[in-house]
């Protein structure tokens, strides 16, 4: 913004004859006066005493210099001193960090020879409940676990390939978009279709869906049971040879086109074949209360009291909401 001028008032002042002395003549403004004198008054005029011989001298001078000394090597002390410091700490916070990096590797060590006795464990715990069970009663249990995601299952159904669109970036506010990239509801939404559709098991990168599996969003980031996921997702389901068109075809399918249409987000359906999908961690219970017992046989007599028979059948409820 520029500064208005103001008119100079010795050119308006008269003449000793009563007259004006010419015209009216204005200053410069702020900015011409600036970068016409760059440097300030203050610095000339000590440069024009040193050139006329007029600086310190004689004590001055002297108790000018011994202070700039003193300074400096009060600073170079310090100097000195907090180098010397770190010297003598360096050896310390090195073996802390050797110890610390040891005992990484020993728990490391620990934990392989853990996990590995549980493996036999759990490989002797099988051998003996098949001995004790009998193959039908296994085979009972395998089923279930494979139902369940405690088991690894192997078969053919569709493949659901999700991944992140262009992020758009406002020229004004510079803030990114999010309308094309995946979210923990479109993960959702594909999982409960292929349920729908008739999928037997369900994995989204990897990730083994349960009775209490959940998907949400933290962040930027999507968690299936905890475990982050990153684009592309890939969810895999076993189930009927026309999963792959009945979920392409549904409302699920029909929504991710349009996602695709409108903010570039990729969405494929494909069958796939021969493919295994690996068991689900071991599920955390928390609590358990007994399913309503069945109706007593005629003849038999009415159990009263607060528990429940012996033969009733426990439902059980996991530590985290169903899908």
């Amino acid at each position: 913004m520029t500064i208005p001028a103001t008119p100079d008032r010795k050119s308006s002042t008269p003449d000793p004859d009563g007259t004006a002395a010419g015209k009216r003549t204005y200053g410069p403004d702020f900015l011409t006066a600036l970068f016409q004198n760059p440097l300030d008054p203050g610095y000339a005029d000590a440069a024009a005493r040193r050139a006329a011989g007029h600086g310190r001298t004689g004590a001055r001078k002297r108790a000018t210099r011994g202070f700039a000394s003193v300074t400096l090597a009060a600073i170079g002390f310090l100097l000195v001193i907090g180098y010397q410091q770190t010297v003598a700490d360096e050896p310390s916070r090195t073996q802390a960090r050797d110890s610390l990096a040891k005992q990484v590797e020993s728990r490391r060590e620990q934990t392989e020879q853990l996990q590995a006795r549980a493996d036999v464990l759990a490989d002797q715990v099988d051998k003996l409940r098949e001995q004790e069970l009998g193959s039908a009663a296994m085979a009972g249990i395998d089923n279930l676990e494979a139902a369940t995601g405690l088991a690894a299952v192997h078969g053919s159904g569709a493949k659901i390939r999700l991944a992140d669109g262009p992020t758009s970036v406002d020229a004004v506010t510079g803030v990114r978009g999010t309308e094309g990239r995946v979210k923990d509801t479109d993960l959702q939404l594909a999982a409960n279709a292929l349920w729908a559709a008739g999928a037997e098991a369900i994995a989204i990168n990897g990730q083994r869906l349960t009775a209490t599996s959940t998907i949400r969003q933290a962040g930027e980031a999507i968690l299936v049971d905890t475990r982050p996921v990153t684009t592309p997702y890939e969810v895999i389901a076993l189930g009927p040879a026309d999963l792959a068109a009945d979920f392409r075809n549904g409302y699920a399918g029909k929504f991710f086109e349009s996602l695709a249409q409108t903010y570039g987000m990729s969405f494929e359906s494909a069958k796939v074949r021969d493919v295994t999908l690996d068991a689900a961690p071991e599920l955390k219970l928390r609590s358990a209360s007994p399913s309503t017992p069945p109706p007593a046989p005629s003849g038999a007599s009415s159990v009263s009291g607060s528990g429940a028979p012996s033969g009733s059948v426990p439902s059980v409820s996991g530590s985290e909401g169903g899908r």
